[in-house]
């Protein structure tokens, strides 16, 4: 009588298909979590772009209407409008050096600006700039806009966030009238070749003899004096976030927005 002897797989073999399996579970794994990873990040860095784009946008937009002023009509003396006023546009500090800016513009159309402590005007909200300021609670920054006639380092009323500081940690803020060294934050940039340096710079143009003198400083040149200037402002801006909850996470922005309205002045 034949009997049929049964073969299997061997102790050896057993073990040599576990360890080839769980090689492969194991890339596959490997596959996975770097997706979801990668995914993660990309989704990240899109947040922060985002929301570091659109404060940028606001600044650099709002930054432009500076000196805006409802009565410049056919026949209006520029000189005349007070919201390019030497004290109208000017770059402070908060937490760090040149962090804050502030300036005016029309937003009403009515061609005054009333002092703020008169409440009862429309025209006493038509103060505005941009600072870093710091959240004791959390322990983040964010940038604030201003909505009145406050300073920069006011700790009152007249400044809100228009950043998230559970989410977004502005680590850095800098406005200059002068060219900005993205890299390290100098101003004026010492090296304009650098693909880091924002080199436009403020400048005056003088109406009398056609020279351009660089610089908002243009008015204490004595040689000047006497003789009508439209001061050409530009602001560098120099923008640094990370998120909250992943520190890796970083983003950069720098702009140059020109301020539309000249500044027109008769040098004393």
């Amino acid at each position: 009588m034949l009997v049929n002897k049964q073969k299997g797989f061997s102790l050896i073999e057993i073990m040599i298909s576990l360890t080839l399996g769980l090689i492969v579970i194991g890339g596959a794994l490997s596959i996975y979590i770097s997706t979801i990873r990668s995914s993660s990040d990309t989704i990240k860095s899109a947040h922060l772009n985002y929301d570091l784009g659109m404060a940028m946008s606001l600044m650099t937009n709002d930054i432009k209407r500076a000196g805006y002023w409802g009565g410049a009509v056919i026949g209006a003396n520029s000189m005349l409008n007070p919201f390019t006023a030497e004290t109208s546009l000017t770059i402070g500090t908060k937490i760090s050096a040149n962090d804050c800016i502030l300036y005016t513009y029309d937003a009403d159309n009515s061609g005054a600006l009333t002092p703020a402590d008169q409440t009862d005007d429309v025209d006493a909200g038509e103060y505005y700039g941009f600072r870093r300021f710091k959240n004791t609670t959390t322990g983040t920054y964010t940038i604030q806009m201003r909505s009145s006639n406050v300073a920069c380092g006011d700790t009152g009323s007249g400044w809100s966030s228009i950043t998230d500081e559970n989410t977004i940690n502005i680590k850095a803020v800098q406005f200059s009238f002068e060219s900005l060294d993205s890299a390290d934050n100098s101003s004026p940039c010492t090296d304009t070749a650098l693909s880091t340096c924002l080199t436009a710079t403020s400048r005056c143009y003088n109406s009398t003899d056609g020279t351009v003198i660089p610089g908002l400083t243009c008015a204490s040149d004595p040689a000047i004096t006497g003789e009508r200037l439209a001061q050409k402002r530009v602001v560098n801006i120099l923008l640094t976030a990370e998120l909250v909850n992943d520190t890796e996470v970083t983003k950069t922005l720098s702009f140059t927005t020109k301020v539309r309205n000249n500044r027109v002045v008769t040098v004393p």
